[in-house]
């Protein structure tokens, strides 16, 4: 489920595109961060790169039903979905849409999958683990006062199976306690198929990013950096 991942190991899909259509020419420092303690239980936080992904994972372990609190963001129309929605707001053309509700496993599946631009700031749990996503437009992690590292507080997940690490410690052989990892998107060309490139805005949807990615470790105060050049 990390698109990380999946470009280090030259597993480029429309996922791991999705997550480049926002970006054009240059450097894009602290994305897609992740913190990870490994106690009694593994706990994972995240920035909102991973929202949807630890949406349908989770949604992937749902026996039945799940009680869903928290929202959708998106530009679409959710209203004739059959959802029970807590509330919608909207500012700038983007919507939220609350829920606090019990949704199908299947029905939550679908929706992850029909509407893949949309956010899914979802919270709830099953017998795997549990997921608190705050509800609000994503944005890039910024560094703190006094130089702080850039926080990974968008995402958390909590689960006893202590596997569900090397996800994202996919590169990591030996055990560990603490460990961080953050990433500089470098990009350096916008590579637009012909048939778009008389169309600007399918040509921003379209064009695959080309560049780098800088992915710098800590592993219990270890640290590491890797590079992988992608396009996707």
């Amino acid at each position: 489920m990390n698109f990380i991942k999946n470009i280090f190991e030259n597993k480029i899909d429309e996922e791991v595109h999705r997550q480049f259509k926002r970006f054009s020419k240059g450097n894009f420092e602290n994305r897609a961060i992740v913190e990870i303690n490994v106690g009694k239980d593994l706990k994972i936080k995240t920035s909102f790169e991973y929202t949807n992904e630890f949406a349908k994972f989770l949604a992937s372990t749902i026996n039945n039903k799940a009680h869903v609190n928290g929202g959708i963001i998106t530009t679409q129309d959710l209203k004739n979905l059959g959802l029970e929605f807590s509330n919608i707001k909207q500012f700038a053309g983007v919507k939220t849409y609350g829920l606090d509700c019990e949704i199908p496993k299947e029905t939550l599946l679908k929706l992850i999958d029909n509407f893949p631009d949309a956010v899914f700031c979802l919270s709830f749990s099953t017998n795997y683990g549990s997921l608190k996503t705050k509800v609000k437009s994503p944005k890039s992690a910024k560094p703190g006062k006094d130089g702080e590292e850039a926080k990974a507080n968008y995402c958390t997940f909590i689960t006893s199976d202590k596997n569900f690490k090397n996800d994202f410690a996919f590169d990591i052989k030996e055990d560990f306690k603490k460990f961080r990892a953050s990433h500089d998107f470098i990009i350096t060309d916008l590579v637009v198929p012909n048939e778009y490139k008389n169309d600007l805005d399918k040509a921003r949807v379209y064009a695959k990013r080309k560049g780098k990615i800088v992915r710098k470790l800590e592993i219990d105060g270890k640290q590491v950096v890797k590079e992988k050049e992608f396009e996707a």
